[in-house]
Formats: C-alpha cells, sequence, structure tokens
C-alpha cells in the first residue's frame, strides 16, 4: 500500500477509536465508556419491499415480512456471495441505527488496528474468526470487515444544506485534517458508511457557491449523491420516512429494519453497573437493582418500551436515581429534561436558571402537578428552548433544523440562556464520531428526539396560536417526500395538545390522498408503491393514539383516512384496539386500505368488507393479498376505484372500473379473471396501467385489450405467451413490459418488428426473461435493427433451468422526422 494511503487509514483508525465512547444516558453525557461496555447487538431483519413474488406481484410493500434476524457482517454485506453495493438500515427514533454504525466502525478499526488493543480505550478485541464466535454473539465474525481497506463514516447532518456528495464530504473530511489524498483510495475495497440520511437535506441551489462546487444530483434530491463502484459499499442509515419509497430491485441492493436490541434485559444491566460502579456500589447489590427494576417493569406492563435503546437507557436512568417510572413517552421525555437541569444546576452550585420574570401558572399543566419542579421553577429558560426547538425544526429551508449557529439561537435566548442550556446537556457542541463533525454550525440538541419533545412543548404553551402553529407545520411538510418527518413531532403532540394533534393528523392524511393521485397520474418509468407511506402514516397514528391514553388525555378524534390491515405484522393489542377505534371514528370515510390476510382470518375478510361497504363514496384505492387456500368473496359494490391491486385467491363481485387508471392483478382463479376481464371490457376504458401476474386466460385477455383505449403501460409477469397479445393493444399503448417469462429468439423479434410497425415511439422491456442458451445472439440482432435504440441488453446463466439464460432487453423505438 502506498505511504500516503497506509496514513490514511492509520488516522481513520486513531479518530474512530478516540471517538468510539457511548454516553451511558443523554442525562448525563460525561458518564463516557468503551462501547463494549453498554452494546447490546440490534434485532435487524432484511425487507423485502420493491421486489416481485408469486403472491403480491412487482413493488409490493412487504415492510414487516422479511426473513429471520441478521446475525452477523457477512449477512448484511453479501448475497449469494457477492458484494452488496448499496444497503439501506431504517429505524424508528432511538432504535440503535447510530450506535450500531459506531459499533460496526469499532469492528472494523480491531480487524485493522496493528495494536489489537486500544491503548486509548481499552477495547478488547473480537478478532477471533467467525467459525468460533458467530454462534455464541451476533455480529462477531469480525474477520467479514478484514477485505475492506477503508471506511469512510460520514454523519450527514454535519452537511445538511451544505454538500450533497458523499465522496466530496470524505475528501473534504480529509483534507480539512492536513492529511494526504488521492482519488486512487476510491480503487480499494470501501465502505461507506452514512448515517441519519434523514436528517440531511441538499443545498439551495439559488445561493452563491464556491467556484468547484458542482450539484450532479439530476432531479432526484432527497438522497445525496454516492459514488457508484462495485468495490465500495455505502450504508445508509435512515428513519423510515425517508425511505419509504426508495426503490430496492436489484440484486446488489438491500434494504434492512433494525427494531431495536434483541435483549433489554442484558442492556438495562449493562447500564445499572456501569451508574453503580461510578457510585462505588458492590456487584451483588448492583445485580439486585437490576432484578428490582425488571420486576417493577413488568408490574407496570411496560415492557413494550424498553426493546427502543434510547428509551430503555433512559427508564433504567430515572428508576436508578428513584424517579417515578411511566409508561409515557412524554412523562418520560419531562422527567429527562427535568433531570437535566437538575444537572445543569448542580453544576453551577446555583437554585435556578430563571433570569426572568414569567407566569408558571401559564404553563403549569405542561409540567404535571407537583412533578418535574427543576423544569417548573426555570419556565423561562424551558420556554426559551421550546421556541427554539419548534422554530428550527419547522424552518422553511430545512438547512438549520438541526444543527444551528448561534445567531439563529439569538432570535429566541439570551447568551445566558444558551450557556445555561449547554451546561445542562440540553443544548450540546459535543463531538460526534464523524471524520469532521460540525464543521460549520456547531449547535444541536442532544438528540432529535428531544427537540422534537421540546417543540410538542411550545405547541402546548402556545395554544392561542394554534393557526400560526400549524401553518409553520403544515409549510414545510407539505408533500409525500416530508410529511411522515412529523411523525415523533406528531406523538409528543398527542400526549399534550390534542387540538393540534387533530388537526395534524388530517393534514398527513391530505397530503398523503394528494401524493396517491399525484403518482397516479404520472406517466413514469418507476413502478408505483402507493401503500408504503399510508403504512407509515398508519404506525404514527396509532403511536399517537396509544400515547394519548398513555398521557391520560382527552379523546383524541383523529384523521385515519388510509388504512393497513395486516394479520402478519402481528400488532400488540394496544395497537389491535387503538386500529379498530380509529377505524370506527373514520369508516364512513377511508380513501384507501391494503389489506393482507391468511386463510383462518374470516373475522379480517369481514372487517374488510364492512369498510368497503361503508366507504363507498370514499374508497378509491384498494389492494387486496390473500393467502390463503379458499375462494374468499368480496362485494364491490358502489365503489368507485382509481386504483385496484388484487393478488391470489379473493373473488371480487361487482367490479366497476369506470373510474380505475391503474389495475393489478397477480395469480388470479379462473373465476376471478373471467369477471375482471369482462368488467374491463365494459368499463375500463380509463385505465392507463394494467399489471398482470401469472394470468392464464389469454383469449379473454385478448379480446379485452383493444377496448382498453388509454392504456399507456403493459406489464406481464410470468405470462409465456405474451406475444400472442401484441396484435390486441390499443393504439395508445406506449410501453410494455414482460418479466420473468419464457422467450425465444423469434419471441423478441416479433417484439421488435411490431414496436417498429407503431405510429407512436414505444418502449418494449424484457427483464430476467428465460431464454435457451443457444439464443442469447439476440442482441446483436436488435442493434443491427433501424429505427431501434438499445438501451439494456444483458444474459446470465440460469440459477434454476439448465441451458437457460436469465436475458434483460430493453429498447425504444426513434421515430422518423
Amino acid at each position: 500500500m502506498f505511504l500516503f494511503l497506509a496514513e490514511i487509514k492509520a488516522w481513520l483508525i486513531e479518530q474512530y477509536q478516540s471517538n468510539c465512547v457511548a454516553p451511558v444516558s443523554m442525562l448525563d453525557p460525561d458518564i463516557d465508556v468503551p462501547l463494549e461496555r453498554i452494546y447490546v447487538p440490534p434485532s435487524i431483519n432484511e425487507l423485502k419491499r420493491g421486489q416481485e413474488d408469486r403472491c403480491g406481484g412487482i413493488e409490493t410493500d412487504n415492510t414487516s415480512r422479511g426473513e429471520a434476524d441478521v446475525s452477523c457482517y457477512k449477512e448484511l454485506l453479501h448475497r449469494d456471495g457477492n458484494q452488496i453495493n448499496t444497503i439501506y438500515i431504517q429505524g424508528d427514533p432511538g432504535c440503535g441505527k447510530t450506535t450500531f454504525s459506531t459499533k460496526l466502525v469499532l469492528d472494523w478499526c480491531n480487524v485493522h488496528s496493528e495494536n489489537i488493543i486500544s491503548t486509548k480505550t481499552n477495547i478488547p478485541t473480537m478478532t477471533t474468526s467467525s467459525k468460533e464466535t458467530s454462534k455464541e454473539t451476533h455480529f462477531s465474525d469480525l474477520d467479514a470487515l478484514r477485505d475492506y481497506t477503508f471506511l469512510f463514516f460520514v454523519s450527514l447532518r454535519d452537511y445538511s444544506g451544505s454538500m450533497c456528495n458523499v465522496s466530496q464530504m470524505v475528501e473534504d473530511a480529509i483534507k480539512s485534517n492536513k492529511l494526504p489524498w488521492d482519488d486512487s483510495v476510491w480503487e480499494h475495497k470501501c465502505i461507506v458508511l452514512t448515517d441519519a440520511a434523514d436528517e440531511w437535506y441538499h443545498p439551495d441551489l439559488s445561493f452563491p457557491r464556491p467556484c468547484d462546487y458542482a450539484c450532479r444530483c439530476g432531479k432526484d434530491r432527497s438522497m445525496p449523491l454516492y459514488l457508484q463502484r462495485k468495490n465500495i459499499t455505502n450504508i445508509i442509515t435512515a428513519r423510515p420516512w425517508k425511505l419509504a419509497n426508495r426503490r430496492v430491485s436489484d440484486s446488489l441492493t438491500r434494504m434492512f429494519q433494525i427494531s431495536g436490541v434483541a435483549n433489554y434485559q442484558t442492556l438495562a444491566e449493562n447500564v445499572i453497573n456501569v451508574l453503580a460502579e461510578k457510585d462505588g456500589i458492590l456487584q451483588k447489590a448492583q445485580q439486585s437493582k437490576c432484578n428490582d427494576f425488571l420486576k417493577k417493569l413488568k408490574n407496570k406492563n411496560m415492557i413494550n418500551l424498553m426493546t427502543i435503546p434510547a428509551i430503555c437507557v433512559q427508564l433504567v436512568h430515572q428508576f436508578y436515581v428513584g424517579r417515578l417510572m411511566e409508561d409515557s413517552l412524554c412523562a418520560i421525555y419531562m422527567n429527562m429534561l427535568d433531570m437535566h437541569i437538575a444537572k445543569g444546576l448542580h453544576k453551577l452550585q446555583i437554585k435556578d436558571f430563571d433570569t426572568e420574570e414569567i407566569c408558571v401558572k401559564e404553563i403549569e399543566h405542561i409540567f404535571g402537578t407537583g412533578k418535574n419542579k427543576y423544569m417548573s421553577a426555570n419556565g423561562s429558560l424551558v420556554r426559551s428552548a421550546s421556541a427554539l426547538a419548534f422554530k428550527t425544526l419547522t424552518d422553511s429551508s430545512k438547512q438549520s433544523s438541526l444543527v444551528f449557529a448561534e445567531n439563529t439561537i439569538a432570535n429566541h435566548m439570551t447568551k445566558t440562556q444558551l450557556d445555561y442550556l449547554l451546561q445542562t446537556g440540553i443544548i450540546t457542541k459535543k463531538k460526534s464520531l464523524a471524520l469532521s463533525p460540525q464543521k460549520n454550525i456547531p449547535y444541536m440538541f442532544v438528540h432529535k428526539t428531544i427537540q422534537e419533545f421540546l417543540a410538542s412543548m411550545h405547541i402546548a404553551i402556545n395554544q392561542t396560536d394554534i393557526e400560526d402553529i400549524l401553518k409553520d407545520i403544515q409549510r414545510v411538510n407539505c408533500d409525500g417526500e416530508s410529511i411522515l418527518d412529523i411523525g415523533q413531532l406528531f406523538i409528543f403532540t398527542c400526549g399534550m395538545c390534542a387540538p393540534v394533534a387533530e388537526r395534524m393528523s388530517k393534514h398527513m392524511m391530505d397530503v398523503i390522498t394528494s401524493d396517491m393521485k399525484s403518482q397516479l397520474l404520472s406517466i413514469s418509468d418507476q413502478e408505483m408503491d402507493l401503500f408504503s407511506t399510508p403504512y407509515l402514516a398508519q404506525r404514527i397514528l396509532l403511536g399517537g393514539f396509544i400515547e394519548r391514553l398513555a398521557n391520560k388525555q382527552p379523546c383524541l378524534q383523529l384523521t385515519l383516512t388510509h388504512i393497513s390491515l395486516d394479520d402478519y405484522r402481528r400488532p400488540t393489542i394496544k395497537e389491535i384496539d387503538a386500529l379498530n377505534t380509529l377505524i370506527d371514528m373514520n369508516i364512513s370515510n377511508i380513501t384507501s386500505m391494503d389489506a393482507f390476510y391468511f386463510s383462518n382470518s374470516q373475522q379480517l375478510l369481514n372487517r374488510v368488507q364492512e369498510i368497503i361497504s361503508q366507504s363507498r363514496e370514499s374508497l378509491s384505492y384498494l389492494r387486496l393479498t390473500d393467502t390463503s387456500h379458499s375462494d374468499l368473496q368480496l362485494d364491490l359494490q358502489g365503489l368507485k376505484l382509481k386504483s385496484l391491486f388484487c393478488a391470489t385467491n379473493t373473488v371480487l363481485s361487482n367490479l366497476d372500473c369506470t373510474y380505475m387508471r391503474s389495475c393489478s392483478i397477480s395469480l388470479p382463479t379462473p373465476l376471478s379473471e373471467g369477471r375482471i376481464l369482462q368488467s374491463m371490457s365494459i368499463t375500463g376504458k380509463n385505465i392507463t396501467r394494467l399489471h398482470l401476474s401469472w394470468f392464464e386466460s389469454i383469449d379473454l385477455l385478448c379480446a379485452a385489450l383493444p377496448t382498453l383505449t388509454s392504456l399507456h403501460t403493459l406489464i406481464l409477469y410470468g405470462t409465456n405467451l405474451a406475444v400472442t397479445l401484441l396484435s390486441s393493444l390499443p393504439e395508445s399503448i406506449r410501453k410494455v413490459v414482460y418479466r420473468d417469462s419464457y422467450v425465444s429468439a423469434q419471441d423478441v423479434k416479433s417484439m421488435v418488428e411490431w414496436s417498429k410497425s407503431r405510429n407512436a415511439c414505444v418502449r418494449c422491456v424484457l427483464f430476467g426473461c428465460n431464454i435457451a442458451a443457444n439464443e442469447t445472439d439476440i442482441c446483436n440482432w436488435i442493434k443491427q435493427q433501424d429505427g431501434i435504440d438499445i438501451t439494456q441488453c444483458e444474459s446470465v446463466p440460469s440459477t434454476i433451468y439448465e441451458d437457460h439464460y436469465r436475458m434483460s432487453i430493453s429498447w425504444s423505438t426513434i421515430l422518423s422526422k
């Protein structure tokens, strides 16, 4: 290795190991210990969203229908022995995304460090082979990281609004530390780990930029630009809303969900041990304290909160210092802030922070009667911090939402108050693991959930300004890309301010309705995924409703018009009760429904039929996925559907396609095929997009297609006689896609000749189709044809069928001038 490359690598290891410590609690960031002291492996499973299957067709949203937990780095970084190029890891707030990233960085350091035991952190090495340890500990196969010469950790929060190219971020960080740099770094095997993509926003290009700044992001500016090379693995962490519409459609891209710790008891024990050791408590007493905590947790029925690491740690710390344990998130965070303020006062040896007169009665309902005395006694400081949290979180440019300069803070509080908040740890300038942390704008709240809770407090404190508050929220979160960003703010607001929470829920539903309509009307090469955002929105509303109950707020009339019913996801009893209550509140106004049911789910099917019957005037988007073995029937009488997705055995009656623009049918029964095609033939003239999977009634389809006079896109999956349909397609057709079908060279030639015969530009795609090995030279034939623009022609040996290749071909016709 060149000397300068070795220098960069050595510096990376030193930089990471000196910062790979974990604050035991947000409440006391001064108690920093080696990460290994408290670390507990997370529960991570792979999501299958955006991939084809025989039940769901194309681009399904199987958000929770993943494989078993991933338990080692090899499983995470490779598929079928091949290195993955892009890995998304999503998770709810506080579930452990950043901690897992930190552990991955530390493990890479341990593998590559010449000094196996770091003198800076005294962290024990774990470089035993994967064969010896993989059965004992999650993610202990550190040898899987040995092949990666470099690991670059980038905190995207630090570059929000200032830079959009990740490779430039890395280069900038290296050069800013006066190290040599050369692009040959990227020729080595690398992991580029970018944390918190939901906290990054694209720079505003209307502002002047340095002369060497060039944005190459194209139209999609929702994510930064990543270097795409076979030797580079990009790992991206984010909250689920940020990744809701990411396409995971190729073998070199994967999506995982991290859903908290695998063993919360171990995490609780680790935290108690660290806190107790600091106080000089003996080991036997430590175990006793841990047992008391777990017993109290069970008695209060708060186990559900413990799998979220950030909440688990806070509950342990609050119990340890004798605080009252409550199952309300608002109460937990109120307690946390009260302890922050108490810590700051103790550190400065003063009685209170407030330098201004404030009427405590005006906001005492927020603090709780007789509780949180330090917050009550320092009302003006809390009020200023809350105003700052809300105004930055709803910053219209998004550039100073999470990290902000001192002049931004000055708009909401005095310099003295800022100094006080820094002493409490509520606002921090503490360095992160990033290579070049907080380069331009050093201030931030200690955690985004703290900022969101304080912003919700601002809403509750200022209920007389409810219209202005709602305008600020709606202005910033006004489209399908950003609406779910208010999720945690909404959940806290449900616990503190019901009127605003109700208005926020309606705004979320209105934005989702508008976004679904826009997707439906657009003519795009991307496959539609109408139901991923509604599913995530429902999770948020359920969380808010449950928080309302825990916080003993008045009954919430939340708007839930996009619903997901799924007896696979194993919801908790609280979630089931909350969902049924919200459906009953909104049952005559449901706009979309996504139902996934199994063989023993007659009760769920009855609920689906009830919703259809009650919402005949409003239900426009319907997805039905039935994995049972019996023909279940649904009556769609009176529905004015704009989009229908129906998979497997459900038999539909009284289907009217008059208002329909998109229709997707997968593995239908013969009875369903006949009914659906009959309905299309009579009322389907407005359908622009038709997707059929494993369809057998070719003759009936040939008869129906000419009546679909608006049809733009036809997608056929697993239909081996698809070429016979070409002569039946209407003049409106502009795109034909065959997926996972058997084709011959003659079939492909027929498609090419057909496309050339059209009077309009037509795009044809064969994706993953099986073709005999001796016919793969068809690509050369296509390239020789006039009037054809071929954009892809690839073939790889089939792993299933002998003497066959899986071929992907894409071409468009070129109209003569």
